[in-house]
């Protein structure tokens, strides 16, 4: 039996509006989800209101997420380092420890991994990894550590398959994610003018970067007109699947990802997709679900994306089916909770 507290800011992330039908600064119990959660209000949540908040609670366990969050990890680390909070920690960095993730704005990151390592927090807390890749990370920045690892557990309500219209000559692709360096959008881009058949690209997810998102705009106004590109922009989390299951193909062709939410959401969905090798996902063309490419070789991408553009209908149910059976045999393997249960031990 666990007593779960979630203390969380009221604003999503890269969004300036509080989410509606909140109460700010307050305890609220979601029964259907059997946890409590704090929207603690972006504009004026201090410090000082954080400590107080996590010392009220006095939970047996702190898990923070992500790794460099000045409020979220790295203020109740140094109340553990200053033996305020005597409670286990565990940080999940939720591959904040790659290489690509480092790699943005490295000359942040680094002083402030330098000073987590000289509190020695290796020693202080346990560390979440979700997979192999992800310890081997974590230990190049804090050998010794205590890594437990338990993969992520994504949405795991699936719907029935949905059925769309598959035309050969012509493919609907959908891209979804933020727009950063390390989705690599431009990279796609770039592919698009040398595929011969009609492709559709929906881009989905907010600009985080201006300027990258300029560099796209512009390889954007050079695609021929085989290429159709539908700028959506942000979306809700909820309207994300039957976008989806609006689409034939999805793509991320990511420099790195630690779970890669979206990818899942996709083959929960009932869609294949063509994503990089730099992800979990690395058994989809065994079981017809998708692809997973380097992305030191372009032509490979732009061969797939030929091939599924050719797909007639029977063909594009082939990988529809599969994809959502990846996804379900995901969801519904006993053994994705039992790593969680550890965790906590």
């Amino acid at each position: 039996m666990y007593d779960i507290y979630v203390l969380t800011l009221d604003t999503d992330h890269g969004e300036t509006l509080p989410y509606t039908n909140i109460i700010a600064n307050k305890w609220q119990h979601q029964k259907a989800l059997g946890v409590s959660v704090y929207y603690a209000q972006k504009t004026s949540t201090s410090f000082k209101q954080l400590g107080a908040i996590i010392k009220e609670v006095n939970a047996d366990y702190l898990c923070l997420n992500l790794l460099f969050s000045p409020k979220f990890v790295l203020y109740p680390l140094w109340l553990k380092f200053s033996n305020v909070i005597n409670c286990r920690v565990i940080i999940s960095p939720r591959g904040a420890l790659y290489d690509s993730a480092i790699s943005l704005k490295w000359w942040l990151k680094k002083p402030v991994l330098l000073m987590m390592k000289l509190m020695g927090i290796q020693g202080k807390t346990i560390f979440h990894a979700t997979n192999k890749r992800e310890e081997q990370a974590i230990l190049q920045y804090f050998p010794e550590s205590q890594i437990r690892i338990a993969d992520n557990l994504p949405n795991c309500l699936q719907h029935p398959l949905a059925n769309l219209n598959k035309t050969a000559g012509s493919l609907d692709c959908i891209f979804i994610a933020r727009i950063v360096p390390i989705k690599n959008l431009l990279f796609l881009l770039e592919l698009l003018p040398q595929i011969s058949a009609t492709i559709k690209l929906s881009i989905v997810g907010p600009i985080e970067d201006e300027n990258y998102w300029e560099a796209c705009k512009k390889q954007i106004v050079l695609l021929p007109e085989n290429i159709v590109i539908n700028i959506v922009g942000a979306m809700p989390n909820a309207q994300l699947e039957n976008l989806l299951q609006q689409h034939h193909l999805f793509i991320l062709p990511t420099t790195g990802e630690n779970f890669g939410h979206a990818i899942f959401e996709s083959l929960r969905a009932g869609r294949p997709v063509l994503i990089s090798d730099q992800t979990p996902w690395l058994n989809l063309t065994e079981q017809d679900a998708g692809w997973h490419l380097p992305l030191n070789n372009k032509d490979n991408f732009i061969n797939i994306l030929e091939k599924a553009a050719a797909w007639n209908q029977q063909e594009f149910d082939v990988h529809v089916a599969a994809a959502w059976q990846y996804a379900h045999n995901f969801i519904n393997n006993p053994l994705l909770t039992k790593p969680y249960q550890e965790l906590f031990k």
